[in-house]
């Protein structure tokens, strides 16, 4: 802790090339993460032999994404308290904080699992998954959400220590589970001849040994946030803050995946071809996402800190330096996938079917990609309000500006004869992102003008 007090990079250092640099290991780790579905997709494309495999793993993302998305919201809620109090020094009263966020963590993921395991079947049917893929994506998503209180303890244990400053650990962890997920699903598929079963296992095997890793770093730590069994706890006062900063910041992950199984529901009512092929799009697409998202983790971390501590100049510059990165990242990878997108689609299959599923997942690829800075944006100002503790108000622009929106588009604008293709579809997804980012803006703009960025004691005070 000695360390901490006379030095902090977050509060103290260079922002734009500090913003920079802490976001990189955060991009690199959920690259990896993101590559558990890729591995998942490209073995079972490519190994397994059955060509509706694909469709039947990837008609589940939507479904996974909503159900877990909660506790993931939950875990930055948690990221932005431990951010505030680290900033403002408080470090005795991080470690109460820290084994609540962890203990609740591991009994929000048994719950959550537990009805993914009871509600799965009925939900795929509902979002009118194919029939002929049903019967996998139903063996699949069990699987998988046996595996969601492992993957709830990793994120809360990730969030709490890129809120601390360290972004590195967590992408190790990542780099070491990610390889092994790959070798497990190859193993399962080519020498054991299992299909989406192997893969869904080797997922949930990989997110088992990030939660313990995550953990074993805690708890070799010898800083305020270090984790102890005997300290396992549930204190009141500090779940009551995670949960009203996080439940928000949940709800708003599980509109945007409620739109996104709105939007999968619209493209199951195409060729199982269109399925596959916007299975492949999104998948290419999500290392897009990443890149971009990676700044909102950021964003939040440094905003948060140094609101804790005060200092309202670096609270505007982290603001202004992640919008510049963000723009400039979101358009390079976005045009650079763009360039290379039927080579990276071709990865993913290799059936008869190989050709039409590259150019529906092309089809996505052209409209999305060249736009998905705007995406950054959206998530920047959003993790701009978090990070000063504001995450109702984000919640309700994503509800309007992206939930209801692309929901109102499906059911009006689809059925319109011009629009009723994917690429009609697809067009709802970047004007979400503008319409969310506009709303953000307005919401700033409101907080400054009422001079509602507070300092540390006024922002206790309110416990």
């Amino acid at each position: 802790m000695e360390k901490v007090l006379k030095t902090n990079k977050i509060t103290e250092g260079p922002l734009f090339s500090g913003i920079f640099l802490f976001s990189i290991p955060i991009m690199l780790t959920g690259i990896l993460q993101l590559l558990y579905n890729a591995a998942d997709n490209i073995v079972v494309g490519r190994f397994s032999g059955d060509q509706n495999a694909l469709a039947a793993v990837g008609s589940t993302s939507s479904l996974t994404n909503l159900m877990v998305g909660l506790l993931m919201g939950i875990s930055v809620g948690a990221g932005v308290i431990v951010a505030q109090y680290y900033g403002a020094k408080r470090f005795k009263e991080i470690p109460r904080l820290v084994h609540t966020a962890i203990s609740f963590s591991f009994i929000g993921g048994i719950v959550i699992g537990l009805l993914g395991l009871i509600f799965s079947e009925p939900l795929l049917s509902i979002m009118g998954t194919k029939p002929e893929v049903i019967d996998k994506s139903v063996l699949y998503i069990r699987i998988i959400f046996c595996g969601v209180p492992a993957n709830a303890v990793y994120n809360f244990g990730a969030s709490i220590l890129r809120s601390t400053g360290d972004s590195k650990t967590p992408l190790i962890i990542l780099a070491s589970s990610g390889l092994i997920n790959i070798i497990f699903n190859l193993v399962f598929v080519i020498c054991f001849n299992m299909t989406v079963d192997g893969v869904a296992l080797a997922t949930v095997i990989s997110q088992y040994l990030s939660a313990v890793a995550v953990i074993f770093c805690l708890y070799k730590s010898k800083e305020c946030f270090a984790f102890r069994f005997k300290l396992l706890c549930i204190d009141k006062r500090h779940l009551t803050r995670i949960l009203v900063l996080g439940i928000p910041s949940g709800i708003q992950g599980s509109l945007f995946s409620l739109s996104n199984t709105v939007l999968q529901s619209a493209i199951n009512t195409f060729h199982v071809d269109i399925v596959s092929g916007n299975i492949v799009g999104s998948q290419i697409e999500g290392f897009a996402y990443i890149c971009t998202n990676s700044f909102l983790q950021a964003t939040i971390t440094y905003t948060g800190q140094n609101y804790g501590l005060g200092t309202r100049k670096r609270i505007y510059l982290t603001l202004t330096y992640s919008l510049i990165l963000v723009t400039v990242i979101g358009l390079f990878i976005g045009f650079a996938e763009l360039l290379f997108g039927r080579q990276l689609s071709a990865l993913f299959t290799n059936a008869d079917n190989t050709e039409a599923v590259i150019e529906a997942s092309m089809i996505r690829l052209t409209l999305i990609l060249p736009f998905y800075f705007l995406c950054g944006i959206m998530e920047v100002l959003a993790g701009f309000l978090r990070g000063l503790g504001y995450s109702t108000i984000p919640t309700i622009s994503s509800l309007v500006g992206a939930c209801i929106f692309r929901i109102i588009w499906v059911a009006f604008v689809f059925p319109i004869p011009f629009f009723n293709n994917p690429l009609g579809l697809y067009a709802c997804m970047p004007l979400s992102w503008v319409l969310t980012s506009i709303f953000h803006v307005i919401t700033i703009m409101i907080v400054k003008g009422k001079n509602q960025i507070l300092t540390p004691k006024t922002v206790y005070n309110q416990d």
